[in-house]
């Protein structure tokens, strides 16, 4: 009897263990995934509102998702000016910059080809950084770059 019970519970851990690593893969996947799907889903509200709208629906729910967690870990909340400073100029910047300006060229393209502009940003930024600063990428940054 206490052999069939062990050999359940290793089953047991096996089975649990797969499980685990398969809903990991998932997790590591998926935000890839979902970021490819936002384009199509920004494209499809943007004729009824403005960029700047679709910019600030997409950061709200993702920040205040952050600060929930934070707070529920028991993360330190920023407690100066400055650095309340330093998190509204970053937002301001990315908010307005990126995302806007994303929302806007969304505008002008499909959902497919400004999926494509934006996935490849790595590949962009490699590239600049080599013939603007005399960058080079070393074996696992060019098998990264190939990877993704």
């Amino acid at each position: 009897a206490a052999a069939t019970r062990q050999r359940r519970l290793k089953t047991r851990l096996k089975t649990s263990s797969t499980t685990s690593k398969t809903l990991g893969g998932a997790a590591l996947v998926a935000p890839f995934f979902l970021w490819g799907t936002s384009m199509v889903a920004m494209k499809g509200v943007l004729p009824a509102t403005s960029p700047m709208f679709v910019a600030t629906i997409r950061l709200i729910p993702a920040g205040a998702l952050l600060v929930a967690w934070a707070l529920s870990k028991g993360r330190p909340m920023p407690k100066t000016r400055a650095a309340w400073g330093a998190i509204a100029a970053f937002a301001l910047v990315d908010a307005t910059m990126f995302q806007g300006c994303l929302a806007e060229g969304l505008q002008r393209t499909s959902a497919g080809l400004g999926s494509v502009i934006i996935d490849s940003q790595p590949l962009t930024v490699a590239v600049l950084a080599s013939l603007l600063f005399g960058e080079t990428l070393g074996a696992e940054g060019v098998a990264g770059l190939m990877l993704g």
